[in-house]
């Protein structure tokens, strides 16, 4: 890891944690992995730190995934290293959710994949109206991971299986409709609202604190203007079903009586993404409403390791990152996926 890919800094109580890979939107590697990890540990006991914030330096990305080529260089090569990334990843996904201390996250910009696994636990995730949050991992033949079973299952109605299946990205307004969100504030108050954090008094209640000055800079926790608060009704008359068949055909029913833009792009977009990885995602989101955090990742793990013996993740990133030819061939189509044959390659899935 270049010794600047992470910024660690202490000031006046406030633990900052700054993810500096601007040209790569900030995307996560191992060694930032571990050394966020190490750095949380460390600050659990360190009385001068009474809050963290995490944040992303430029101003397009918080954290747009996982170094998506080292893994693809490390399956290729038949490789350990994307395997130890998966199980470090999800090990620190799963130690913020409960973290000691209050642990922000600043949800400017991209917000993708291994960006939502370090911010989904935290306990103010603040997004701004340039949040663009998105899981689009089926786009790349994967599912969506660093804990999706958990937090896509207990998004309202079915929005959490609508946005893994589609990988759609969403806005502020929308992500703190979706429960993936706890805050929108304007991006040009940032700055102000991190000094205010580190002129707190640390001595009274944090939270009554943080919450009043998050209101003195116009944040809101409640949304006001969010497309959901239209679709979210049509979305979980589709995406509440049981199988992607039977959505893709109620998506299409629905469409002839009300045709409206997010169909057609859901559709669209689905028509694309991985048969086989939209079946997994479909399933573990499914599962996922019953289980653990703790389980839910545990069974990600364990899929994770399996999809790498019969998963389309090569062929996805080949295709969109490498190639860049938006060609993939996918191992399956649909029409292949019965409940057996779903039954044999997702044993994983079938054990709930």
């Amino acid at each position: 890891m270049n010794a600047q890919d992470l910024i660690i800094e202490k000031n006046n109580g406030v633990g900052h944690i700054i993810l500096n890979r601007p040209t790569a939107l900030n995307a996560i590697n191992l060694g930032m992995v571990r050394d966020m990890h190490a750095c949380l540990k460390e600050w659990v006991s360190d009385e001068s730190i009474k809050l963290v914030v995490v944040s992303g330096s430029g101003e397009k990305a918080f954290c747009a995934g996982g170094d998506i080529r080292a893994l693809y260089e490390s399956m290729k090569d038949g490789g350990q290293d994307h395997l130890t990334f998966f199980k470090e990843e999800f090990a620190l996904n799963e130690y913020i959710y409960t973290y000691p201390k209050p642990y922000i996250a600043l949800l400017d910009g991209y917000v993708m994949g291994g960006g939502m696994g370090i911010s989904q636990g935290a306990s103010y995730r603040i997004a701004t109206e340039r949040t663009k949050l998105s899981m689009p991992e089926t786009a790349i033949g994967y599912f969506p991971d660093v804990g999706g079973s958990y937090f896509l299952a207990r998004c309202p109605d079915s929005i959490g299986i609508y946005l893994g299946l589609t990988g759609t990205s969403i806005r502020g307004q929308d992500a703190l409709f979706g429960n993936l969100a706890d805050w929108v504030i304007e991006s040009n108050q940032l700055s102000s609202l991190l000094l205010a954090f580190e002129k707190m008094d640390f001595a009274l209640a944090l939270p009554e604190q943080i919450n009043r000055i998050l209101r003195n800079f116009g944040a809101v926790d409640r949304a006001n203007a969010a497309s959901f608060a239209v679709t979210g009704q049509q979305i979980n008359q589709c995406f509440s079903l049981e199988t992607v068949a039977e959505i893709e055909r109620a998506l299409q029913q629905l469409s002839l009586i009300v045709p409206t833009e997010w169909i057609s792009d859901a559709l669209q977009k689905m028509s694309k993404n991985s048969p086989l990885a939209m079946a997994a995602t479909l399933r573990m989101i499914q599962v996922g409403k019953s289980l653990t955090l703790s389980e839910c990742f545990s069974m990600e793990l364990t899929l994770a390791e399996h999809w790498m013996k019969f998963g389309e993740f090569i062929e996805g990133i080949r295709a969109l990152i490498i190639d860049k030819d938006n060609s993939p061939n996918w191992r399956y189509a649909k029409a292949d996926l019965s409940v057996n044959q779903l039954h044999a390659l997702l044993p994983e899935l079938y054990l709930h």
